[in-house]
């Protein structure tokens, strides 16, 4: 018997999102969100706005406790490093934006997919002054616990220059 931990849920998630089963979801490859994603846009949304102005109460409510993210170079970062960055003024971002975005929830998994455009850099830090601006393909990976939608993962990539 399978303990459905957020790990599991995740990996249940990715694993329909890789095979394409939109038909389970009611995703539309136009980036609709269907009805029973809009609650983790909503959530999504609200993070991304945290971000550009580094609001941590608004991390602390929406990060799970074992939230991991991926970076573009592939660190992994948890959700305390996470927090601690934008706590101390390490990161500074102009421009946060989400666009072409895919919300497909798997019960109580949902794996929200978007086109990353930013602008910003590293203002502070062993890596202060790199510069943060482009596009990233994001994955995110959001769990349902007691009816409250949680970020557990993210990834992304840094997208080539044209």
């Amino acid at each position: 018997m399978i303990k459905w931990s957020p790990g599991v849920y995740a990996l249940a998630a990715a694993t329909l999102l890789i095979t394409g089963d939109a038909a389970a979801t009611g995703a539309r490859s136009t980036g609709q969100v269907p009805v029973e994603g809009r609650a983790v846009l909503t959530i999504d949304q609200r993070f991304n706005a945290a971000i550009l102005a580094s609001d941590t109460a608004v991390f602390n409510t929406v990060l799970a406790p074992e939230y991991l993210f991926i970076t573009s170079t592939g660190s992994v970062r948890t959700r305390d490093e996470v927090i601690g960055y934008y706590a101390a003024g390490d990161v500074s971002y102009r421009v946060y934006r989400a666009d072409s975005v895919r919300v497909r929830v798997f019960g109580d998994a949902a794996v929200l997919t978007s086109l990353r455009v930013t602008e910003g850099r590293l203002v502070s830090g062993p890596r202060a002054g790199t510069d943060l601006s482009g596009h990233y393909r994001s994955t995110r990976v959001y769990v349902r616990r007691a009816g409250t939608w949680r970020l557990v993962s993210t990834h992304e990539s840094r997208m080539a220059s044209p």
